[in-house]
């Protein structure tokens, strides 16, 4: 396994965002967008190796390397502050479907992306780097450091090349950001400072930092960590009320850049919780997995309430994925292996699905220059191969049995509703699990409804010209169907990739 190095995997995409930036590289569309497509295809299959060569039973890190700088030293070594990654069980699946996304957004970027060709695609290689690296750190402040540096591409690809209120939207979406990670930084800084009265020892190592298990630390102390932590994460996921940027972001973003926002970053707040909040603190999860459950609840139900309510197809796609968001919060809150084990398949399943839909989105505004429902309808008689992946991708949504969404939904409702967490409050895990699974309803009858609207009944004249998938459209959506399919027949094909981690998590709560 000598050939497979992290640091190549997370930083070839900087370089090679470098190499498209530089005068040397031609300033012709056709030939960047095929050297980026051929690069991330050569980055996805250079992934799956490490998913290959991953031992799952080992629930420590694996391809562990450290950076050391020309002195042979840690990067700010009086700080204890390294460059050293890792890949564990939740890592591996994050790796893997960061470099799959991005392949299939640049795919789907022909039609959507048509100025300022070389800009474009170095941004978004140097998001790649950034998700990467965010997955992959065995260091907390090399983990805040890739956190703040997605913000700068995502910011520009928003603001350059997204419709609407678009700068808007796109500060916005970096205020909020931002803001969560001075709660995030505060935490890092407060549990270094314990860390070193207690031991004497300066260090930023998640490692050092989790199996320490923090027992000199007063408990008000590590409930403010826990809730810095928590602030930054909520954002990112995100979860009501801290998720009024998300639908300007999406609804102002170019569509492959949707497809990573939805598929990728909001995964980013689903595995800091992990990570964390609920890895770091054992301790302190148990005492807020009700905060969990109860914000979980309202996500899923209120944002289903409000995609209902949608005459725009892309806000009814933004609310729909902050619902289905809330699920990550009721495995979690959950704090048994099942539940926990649903919520990280469920971020698999929304990214595949929510990639999709927003792909579908643009796909269709493409053809017709609006989102409006009651400017669309009849699109099935001419573009029949969109109406068919869409019901997929809807069924898939909504939780129809043999597809993904149905395999995340059954683990976190089971682990939901076998959970004691809420043992000694008002409300019970039964009970809150039932509220939750209304929302099946609300999506059933938000997603038909918009197939309706789009696909069926009478279609205006003026869309009798609109043309059906290109080949790269058809392809992205093909790649995204098969593993909605294969995972949703056979989930174990994924879970036991990071079961041993979640059991090795579980044990750690019990303690």
């Amino acid at each position: 396994m000598e050939f497979l190095s992290l640091n190549i995997l997370i930083f070839a995409p900087l370089i090679v965002a470098g190499i498209i930036l530089s005068p040397l590289f031609p300033n012709d569309e056709i030939i960047v967008r095929r050297f980026a497509k051929g690069f991330s295809g050569i980055l996805f299959i250079y992934s799956i190796l490490f998913m290959i060569f991953f031992k799952p039973y080992n629930t420590g890190y694996q391809f562990k390397e450290t950076i050391k700088l020309f002195s042979n030293t840690n990067w700010i070594e009086p700080l204890g502050i390294s460059l050293s990654f890792g890949l564990d069980g939740i890592s591996v699946m994050l790796v893997v479907l960061t470099t799959f996304l991005v392949m299939l957004a640049l795919i789907a970027s022909k039609k959507s992306i048509t100025t300022k060709h070389k800009l474009y695609y170095s941004l978004i290689l140097v998001l790649t780097t950034a998700i990467l690296g965010i997955v992959t750190s065995r260091d907390l402040f090399l983990f805040f450091l890739f956190w703040e540096l997605e913000l700068i591409p995502m910011y520009f690809l928003i603001s350059i090349w997204g419709t609407g209120k678009k700068e808007y939207s796109a500060m916005k979406f970096v205020l909020y950001t931002f803001f969560g990670s001075l709660f995030m930084l505060g935490g890092i800084l407060l549990l270094n400072y314990f860390h070193f009265l207690n031991t004497g020892i300066y260090t930023f190592s998640i490692e050092a930092l989790t199996y320490s298990r923090h027992y000199d630390i007063p408990f008000i102390v590590k409930a403010l960590i826990f809730l810095g932590f928590f602030i930054a994460f909520a954002v990112k996921l995100p979860i009501v009320p801290l998720h009024t940027w998300l639908p300007n972001a999406h609804v102002d973003a170019p569509t492959p850049v949707s497809m990573l926002l939805a598929g990728i970053l909001l995964k980013m707040g689903g595995y800091g919780l992990i990570r964390f909040n609920t890895q770091m603190f054992p301790e302190m999860i148990k005492i807020f997995a009700p905060m969990l459950i109860v914000l979980g609840v309202i996500n899923i139900i209120y944002a289903a309430f409000i995609a209902l309510a949608q005459k725009d197809l892309k806000l009814l796609i933004a609310y729909s994925s902050i619902s289905h968001m809330g699920f990550v919060l009721l495995g979690l809150g959950a704090l048994n292996t099942i539940g926990i084990t649903g919520a990280m398949f469920q971020m698999l399943a929304h990214a595949l699905i929510s990639a999709g839909l927003f792909l579908i989105v643009g796909v269709i505004y493409l053809r017709t220059k609006t989102r409006i429902f009651s400017h669309l309808g009849g699109l099935g008689q001419v573009m029949p191969k969109a109406f068919y992946f869409t019901m997929l991708l809807a069924l898939a949504s909504l939780g129809l049995p043999l597809l993904v969404g149905f395999a995340a939904e059954v683990m976190i409702f089971y682990g939901a509703f076998t959970s004691n967490s809420l043992d000694g409050f008002i409300l019970s895990n039964q009970f809150m699990t039932a509220l939750a699974a209304i929302s099946i309803i609300i999506t059933a009858a938000y997603l038909l409804w918009m197939l309706q609207k789009i696909f069926m009944g009478n279609m205006f004249e003026k869309w009798q010209k609109a043309y059906d998938l290109t080949p790269q459209e058809a392809i992205a959506l093909t790649f995204l169907s098969i593993p909605i399919v294969l995972f949703g027949l056979y989930p174990e094909g994924v879970t036991s990739l990071f079961l041993p981690f979640v059991d090795n998590l579980v044990s750690n709560l019990a303690l």
